[in-house]
């Protein structure tokens, strides 16, 4: 009878033990919309396997890739209702939550990526992190790069901002973009990034601007003769996580957490820059017309778009950011 007791107690014990590993276990869903080759996939992909690397059995992933569970509109509803945990987030989403990131619409806000880069890796980062935990109760884990936004179409080679004129170019989403073409002399269009290259094959679009890695990604520069390389925006890539889920976590899986994003942040960023010293080449030996416009005609023509910016962001929101730009 003691023998038996004795061995109910240590299954009993074992099953405790057991039951407080599943319970110390973190299960995160992840989700993005591109695939492998893509900065956003990129980005999550690297904090997925840093973090597994860090945390070991500490934590499991479901991870949905390629739009399984829909476009990045849909993912930023998702995360916010807690259907999924952690997901990059470019231009589409982002400024749709939280309308001071529509900042980053605003046409050569940064004159590098190494401006960029440094100021989202300083207090204007910690802003705009601050800004979307209130706003939608996203906890910024780290910004990538997405890269500098460059401009493709079928119809000529764009020199000047009178070159865009009558182009029916594919935007993100955000009203705010597409609000700087309008004014730039464009027509943008609303079209989701999967359904780009077949809109420019049909004729529904003439064009599209998005980083020289995402036109090579989606193959854009097979549907198009012309790129220009513009450079007019740079986007970061906003990695963020549900908040609730974040303040559950320990502070060692937080720490844990911050690092693996810093991994992602790292490996964007050296995508980027291969991607821009390398594929200007390989475009224009695919038969692209590559050309280097008149930057400052563009920046002339764009000056009007940051007073409207301004007004979107609220006058005293860029009051306190703009001291902490570059």
């Amino acid at each position: 009878m003691h023998r038996r007791t004795t061995k109910i107690m240590a299954a009993m014990a074992a099953s405790l033990m057991m039951g407080s590993a599943a319970i110390a276990q973190t299960q995160l869903r992840l989700a993005v919309e591109t695939t492998s080759g893509d900065p956003t996939h990129l980005m999550l992909s690297t904090f997925r396997d840093t973090l597994k690397e860090s945390a070991g059995d500490g934590v499991t992933f479901t991870f949905n890739d390629g739009g399984s569970l829909g476009d990045e509109n849909a993912l930023a509803e998702l995360i916010r209702a807690g259907a999924v945990d952690v997901i990059p987030m470019g231009s589409d989403g982002v400024a749709a939550l939280d309308k001071h990131f529509s900042i980053f619409d605003t046409p050569f806000l940064f004159a590098s990526k190494d401006e960029a880069r440094s100021a989202l890796d300083g207090k204007f980062g910690d802003v705009m992190a601050a800004s979307l935990r209130e706003s939608a109760n996203l906890e910024v884990l780290a910004f990538g790069e997405l890269g500098v936004r460059v401009i493709s179409n079928s119809k000529r080679e764009i020199m000047t901002p009178a070159d865009l004129a009558g182009l029916k170019l594919r935007t993100p989403s955000s009203s705010t973009r597409m609000m700087a073409f309008e004014t730039l002399g464009a027509v943008p269009t609303n079209l989701p990034l999967g359904e780009v290259y077949m809109g420019l094959k049909q004729g529904v679009i003439d064009g599209q601007e998005n980083p020289l890695s995402v036109i090579k990604e989606f193959s854009l520069h097979e549907a198009q003769p012309h790129i220009a390389l513009t450079n007019h925006i740079y986007t970061p890539i906003t990695l963020v996580m549900n908040g609730t889920t974040y303040d559950s976590l320990s502070d060692e899986m937080k720490a844990q957490v911050k690092s693996a994003a810093e991994a992602g942040v790292a490996a964007t960023r050296t995508l980027s820059d291969d991607s821009d010293s390398k594929l200007v080449e390989e475009f224009r030996a695919a038969g692209v017309t590559v050309t280097e416009p008149d930057i400052a005609s563009f920046q002339a023509a764009a000056e009007p778009v940051r007073a409207r910016i301004t007004e979107v962001v609220t006058p005293e929101f860029m009051d306190e950011v703009e001291v902490l730009l570059p």
